[in-house]
């Protein structure tokens, strides 16, 4: 019965695993429910709308397995962990349960520990390892403003190798992507920020070696880039029409390799555009389309793709 019911809990904890204030309220109830919830709370535990500055309670479980390996370092450098850090063993295993890793999150989290560049520089490498060890693998991964280059560590293939989501930034040195490229094949959704004004020819080697890559979205946060941004993405995404569904473009300004690309995709479901010139709306045939919203496009030409395309929309 009470395998049951853990069961059952278990299921309703999921539909709640976004709602963050009930399911820390349920931490509260008795230790069945609070084993039953951790699992689900550390699987992203860096998703929370919560201010992870405040959060010391983070910072401590994780120093907390490194407490034999980084005390004496700290002490060296005149660094005093707080009194609830111990070598005594966590009431959870809560790392074993995790499958994500977000850099800015964890970044603001170790500055807890010290406001020291080098410090923290130290601190960041012990906690990246750590999660490599102890995460059987990672599902998703927000890389942006990365400076470790964690597929180093040894035991990154097998982490990394099943990894699902990426958010990242043109920002990253190419050679980050081109070591994630040899990891990780089977990326789903990928999400790029644009912060350079150079060509990542990382990122296209990436896209280029995915087998899986469902959606794709790139959101502009520069208005003038010195060189073309665009091209060889584009170009690799062009390689993905037989798999990709979702295309997610916020472009500052119009491509004409964009206008090459799109009616090769033709497989789309979703395509959301910011910056499209001059286009053949002729071209656009997808016959599995649900979502579409192209910047300056006229009603009677989305109607004209819709009916090309042979779409029926609920």
């Amino acid at each position: 019965m009470s395998k049951f019911n853990r069961d059952i809990l278990f299921l309703i904890f999921e539909v709640l695993r976004n709602d963050s204030k009930s399911l820390f309220s349920c931490l509260m109830v008795n230790r069945f429910w609070c084993e039953t919830v951790i699992p689900i709370l550390w699987r992203n535990p860096w998703c929370y709308d919560i201010n992870y500055k405040n959060k010391d309670y983070l910072f401590i479980i994780i120093i907390s397995y490194l407490y034999n390996d980084i005390n004496e370092f700290l002490t060296r450098q005149e660094i005093q962990l707080p009194l609830l850090v111990s070598s005594q063993s966590l009431m959870f295993d809560y790392l074993s349960f995790c499958r994500s890793i977000n850099i800015q999150t964890i970044s603001t989290i170790i500055s807890i520990g010290s406001p020291l560049d080098y410090i923290q520089f130290n601190l960041q490498q012990e906690f990246y390892s750590l999660f490599i060890k102890k995460c059987p693998e990672f599902k998703y991964l927000d890389m942006r403003s990365i400076k470790p280059q964690i597929f180093h560590f040894p035991e990154a293939k097998a982490c990394l190798e099943s990894l699902c989501e990426l958010k990242c930034d043109t920002f990253i040195d190419s050679s980050y992507f081109y070591g994630l490229a040899r990891l990780c094949q089977y990326i789903q959704r990928l999400v790029i920020f644009n912060r350079n004004t150079n060509v990542n020819h990382g990122i296209a080697k990436l896209i280029e070696v995915q087998r899986n890559l469902k959606y794709f979205e790139w959101i502009d946060g520069l208005y003038r880039n010195l060189y073309n941004p665009y091209r060889e993405i584009l170009l690799a995404i062009e390689k993905k029409a037989d798999i990709i569904n979702h295309i997610k473009l916020k472009f500052m300004y119009d491509d004409i390799t964009l206008r090459q690309v799109i009616p090769k995709l033709h497989k789309l479901k979703t395509l959301i555009v910011t910056c499209f010139g001059d286009f053949n709306k002729d071209q656009l045939n997808y016959h599995d389309l649900v979502v579409i919203k192209i910047a300056h496009i006229t009603l009677y030409d989305v109607s004209t793709i819709i009916e090309s395309s042979g779409v029926s929309f609920n």
